[in-house]
């Protein structure tokens, strides 16, 4: 199994960047094998407080490769065939739709970095992030409608709680290009930046600020937007206060008054260093 995507880790900061440009860093069956296990195994270790995912060549992903499909076979089925291949796909999609997924229940932030085209299978994912930036020249293309299929592995249920649901009901219904200047105007992409070395650039930049936060009030603050997203204002304001009861640690709060008064740094423990917080 060959890893579509480098990992570095510096500082506290995970850097996942894919590695196929030849083929526009389309998604293929080792990457949605592999990236959700290395996101969660960046997770499990609780040293990591933020992750950074970007790409190399001219784009950012051309999305799932088609390739994972050319030994399916649609025509001429029995009925019994027919239900055994519904099974089979209802539960590949739930696989592939892990591989958004886990960048969301990610105890880090995660910040992703587009340039030129983030197609399909990649907006799945970026929506997916906490915080995107793309070079002046990315586009976003939300390619299942074109080819018969309704978006299923996160766009359609992510997008609308990130830009007004009427724009992300016209993106998925008419599967037009949309350009980056559009995707920052409406709320989809943070920043623009000129070119791809400016965008990973402002994307570390942004990372770094993260990871001198606590990365246990990192993870409650994202705990809870990811809950409010989904539930109203009061169940909102009641996971917060039980996430902060039970999860707060008075050496956090401690640690950023002394460091406030007196004009250093704090320095907060890992997640791994709370021995309640391993995750096994």
């Amino acid at each position: 199994m060959s890893k579509p995507f480098d990992v570095e880790i510096n500082n506290s900061i995970a850097h996942i960047r894919f590695n196929r440009p030849e083929k526009r860093n389309s998604m293929n069956e080792d990457f949605w094998n592999l990236f959700p296990k290395e996101v969660e195994e960046l997770d499990s270790s609780g040293e990591v407080r933020a992750l950074v995912v970007s790409s190399t060549g001219p784009h950012f992903s051309s999305g799932i490769d088609l390739n994972m499909f050319k030994d399916d076979v649609v025509e001429n089925q029995s009925e019994n065939e027919l239900g055994r291949s519904r099974g089979y796909f209802l539960q590949q999609l739930h696989y592939l739709q892990n591989a958004a997924t886990c960048l969301e229940t990610a105890r880090f932030p995660v910040i992703a970095a587009v340039q030129g085209g983030c197609i399909g299978g990649g907006i799945d994912l970026i929506t997916a992030a906490d915080i995107r930036l793309c070079t002046k020249d990315a586009f976003f293309l939300i390619e299942e409608i074109n080819v018969g299929l309704a978006a299923d592995i996160g766009t359609i249920q992510r997008l609308p709680k990130i830009i007004p649901a009427g724009i992300a009901r016209e993106w998925t219904m008419t599967g037009d290009k949309v350009l980056a200047d559009r995707a920052y105007e409406v709320g989809l992409i943070n920043y623009v930046e000129a070119d791809h070395d400016a965008a990973v650039k402002k994307a570390f930049e942004i990372a770094e600020n993260l990871v001198s936060k606590s990365p246990l009030a990192m993870w409650g603050t994202k705990e809870a937007i990811n809950y409010s997203r989904d539930h109203s204002i009061q169940d909102g304001l009641n996971f917060v206060s039980l996430w902060n009861a039970g999860m707060l640690h008075p050496e956090d709060v401690t640690a950023s008054a002394m460091a406030k008064m007196q004009k250093k740094k704090p320095v907060y423990k890992d997640l791994k260093d709370r021995i309640y917080l391993k995750k096994k």
